[in-house]
């Protein structure tokens, strides 16, 4: 077995006096997909946002293809171009299906060629 492409030890995020996130470990094998799913306001959001960087965790390690994250981290870029997200209803493109808000990213970023037959004409410039 390889290593995992996300590795997230005792990891913890608190809001002020309010901590979102307690002791999180997980481990993502490579080309896996995982579900992430519980009651609003249970900290989903915040973990994915940590897993990108958007979010500073408090404590514990968060590893992402070997990179561990944290306040010295160089090249964030890199490693977000790797880690997809797609954000809640208000930052969706509302006359976009949800495939063609998903595919956005790999088409502008990867700058990966648009499938023939799709509903839209959206290309990088």
């Amino acid at each position: 077995m390889s290593d995992p492409i996300i590795k997230i030890q005792n990891m913890n995020k608190w809001f002020g006096d309010f901590q979102v996130l307690k002791n999180i470990n997980l481990e993502v094998e490579a080309n896996k997909k995982i579900v992430v799913c519980g009651p609003s306001g249970s900290g989903k959001s915040t973990l994915i946002r940590c897993i990108n960087r958007l979010e500073e965790h408090q404590e514990g390690d968060i590893i992402v293809d070997g990179n561990e994250l944290s306040e010295k981290t160089k090249d964030i870029e890199k490693i977000r171009a790797e880690v997809g997200m797609v954000f809640q209803q208000f930052n969706l493109f509302p006359h976009l299906s949800i495939l063609d808000n998903c595919t956005l990213a790999p088409i502008w970023v990867k700058k990966m060629p648009k499938k023939r037959g799709s509903r839209t004409s959206i290309r990088p410039t």
